[in-house]
Formats: C-alpha cells, sequence, structure tokens
C-alpha cells in the first residue's frame, strides 16, 4: 500500500475539525496525518481494514454526444 490508500478506501472521510482534518470509520479515529500513516506507526503493519471505495457511474444513453 502507499500512503495515498486512504484517498482510495470506503471508510476514509474528511472532519470538519481544523486540528484533525482526516478520519477513519472503520478505526474510529482522527488525526492530523492520514490514518495509514497513524495505523503504520502504531502498529507497524499496513492497513488490515482497506477496502476500495465503489464508484457509482450512472451512463444514460440518450443519443449522440457530440
Amino acid at each position: 500500500m502507499t500512503q495515498n490508500s486512504c484517498n482510495n478506501c470506503a471508510h476514509f472521510y474528511i472532519t470538519y475539525k481544523n486540528k484533525f482534518p482526516y478520519g477513519c470509520r472503520a478505526f474510529g479515529i482522527i488525526s492530523k496525518k492520514t490514518p495509514y500513516l497513524e495505523i503504520k506507526n502504531i502498529s507497524g503493519t499496513d492497513c488490515a481494514l482497506f477496502s476500495k471505495k465503489r464508484k457509482s457511474v450512472k451512463i444514460f444513453n440518450k443519443g449522440r454526444i457530440a
């Protein structure tokens, strides 16, 4: 996993707090750094609860595009 893996995780969110802008719903933490780095520093292992975001894309076939 890379340091940007939190941006692609379904549990990652941005908080409204200025001092702790990043959060993880899976671990229930908020931090100054991305939650992946906090978990890596505390446990020494990669994030075990990472799950990729599902993007919903709706394509409507309504004729010509151009």
